[in-house]
């Protein structure tokens, strides 16, 4: 699997991997959870919990993709963004391992079908006459209000990645996420 351009022994296809992850991921929601409520209970400066949180991810990215990892990927307890980045990349390389192995590849199509697909892709001129102009205005409201839609979508979108950033839970998150995609294939 590639990380950040480096290539680490680990695959969401090798059960003893998969062991490594769930029990890697484990080991850093129970850190986390004790860190953050040690946080909570005071006496400890903000700083100090973000690098505590960032050696208990840190310590996963060890776990789970081999022990110096962290320091070869050139990780360091100061600076949670490229912690998130390797994060975020080792959810993209999951997703991509298991995309690899659950696209089909296309059969061929024998004459008929190859005839009916070609049938069915021909285009037809429209029977009917062209609309009148109020109904064209209808379909002008939708298509901005559709555009309104996606705006919105796309704040939140925006407001979610923001939120994870500033979130020291975002790596338990994605590891839950990552754990889903593993069980998604092996069922």
């Amino acid at each position: 699997m590639v990380i950040c351009g480096q290539e680490f022994e680990f695959s969401l296809m090798n059960a003893n991997d998969l062991d490594r992850f769930e029990d890697a991921n484990e080991r850093m929601q129970r850190r986390s959870a004790e860190e953050s409520e040690q946080f909570r209970r005071g006496g400890v400066r903000l700083g100090d919990h973000a690098r505590a949180q960032a050696r208990i991810a840190m310590d996963c990215i060890d776990e789970i993709l081999g022990a110096g990892s962290s320091a070869r990927l050139g990780l360091d307890e100061n600076n949670m963004a490229p912690i998130y980045d390797v994060i975020e990349e080792l959810g993209n390389a999951f997703a991509a391992e298991k995309q690899r192995y659950t696209a089909r590849a296309a059969q061929p199509m024998n004459r008929e079908q190859r005839r009916a697909q070609a049938k069915k892709d021909k285009h037809n001129p429209p029977v009917s006459y062209p609309a009148p102009p109020a109904s064209r205005m209808v379909e002008r409201v939708d298509a901005q209000v559709s555009a309104k839609q996606k705006t919105e979508q796309l704040i939140d979108a925006r407001q979610a990645m923001n939120a994870l950033r500033d979130d020291p839970d975002a790596m338990q998150q994605l590891a839950a996420y990552a754990l889903q995609i593993a069980a998604e294939r092996h069922v």
